[in-house]
């Protein structure tokens, strides 16, 4: 099982939470069952900003079982110190349905169990890629238009921009209605069409990975609504 969580701190935890960008590995790498984890800041103006938005993170896990997280959730230091210092937080739970590439090296989210899930189940759509120094300039010049057409996609329930590193490690997570409207975007919008041109065409990245993940469900908060309402609608 997969999660992806993100935090919300208020002005006064802003401090404390970019701490944890370094010191909270220590207790992430000793969660029972956490396989694979990435802890990530974001940008403003939703996360595809140039400067990072100091109050918001995300932490990725790739999980043994959900039991594994529910013991990380109420055991864990750095789960239990944040839960306490942010002002909100949600979870999405995962499930890999479709990937391809490579994240240091490797893909966590293979090998992927063949599942079968209903046309109008919400799906979610994690994109991460290394920048290529030399091409970071053009690559957000170029990237501008899609990353603002993103926002008023039919269909789109949530999308941020986080990342390891700001501008040169760039990851977009994003939860929509159902696979057509993933579809949609992804070949019938003529901005992302012209990135995925400019990719091939001039080498942008060094690295990169895609993974589609079928939404099992979400607990707490973001912006203020509950996301396991919204994506059950």
């Amino acid at each position: 099982m997969t999660t992806l969580t993100l935090f919300r701190y208020p002005s006064k935890n802003i401090y404390w939470a970019l701490t944890q960008m370094q010191r909270a590995h220590g207790a992430l790498s000793k969660a029972p069952g956490l396989m694979f984890y990435k802890l990530m800041g974001s940008g403003g103006d939703g996360g595809f900003g140039l400067w990072p938005n100091w109050r918001v993170y995300a932490l990725l896990g790739n999980w043994e079982s959900k039991e594994d997280w529910v013991r990380y959730n109420a055991e864990n230091t750095f789960a239990l110190e944040s839960q306490e210092r942010c002002s909100e937080q949600m979870t999405t739970f995962l499930q890999p349905i479709r990937t391809h590439g490579l994240w240091d090296g490797t893909n966590p989210f293979e090998p992927i169990a063949p599942i079968d899930i209903p046309a109008d189940a919400p799906v979610a759509v994690l994109t991460r890629a290394r920048i290529r120094i030399k091409r970071l300039p053009e690559f957000l010049r170029e990237t501008t238009a899609a990353k603002a057409s993103l926002k008023d996609q039919k269909g789109l329930l949530l999308s941020i921009g986080v990342g390891e590193v700001p501008l040169i490690f760039q990851a977009t997570f994003s939860i929509w209605q159902n696979v057509d409207a993933v579809q949609q975007y992804a070949y019938k919008t003529q901005a992302h069409a012209h990135v995925v041109s400019k990719t091939r065409e001039r080498n942008w990245y060094s690295e990169e990975m895609f993974t589609r993940f079928h939404v099992l469900g979400a607990a707490g908060t973001w912006e203020g609504k509950s996301f396991e309402e919204k994506i059950s609608k």
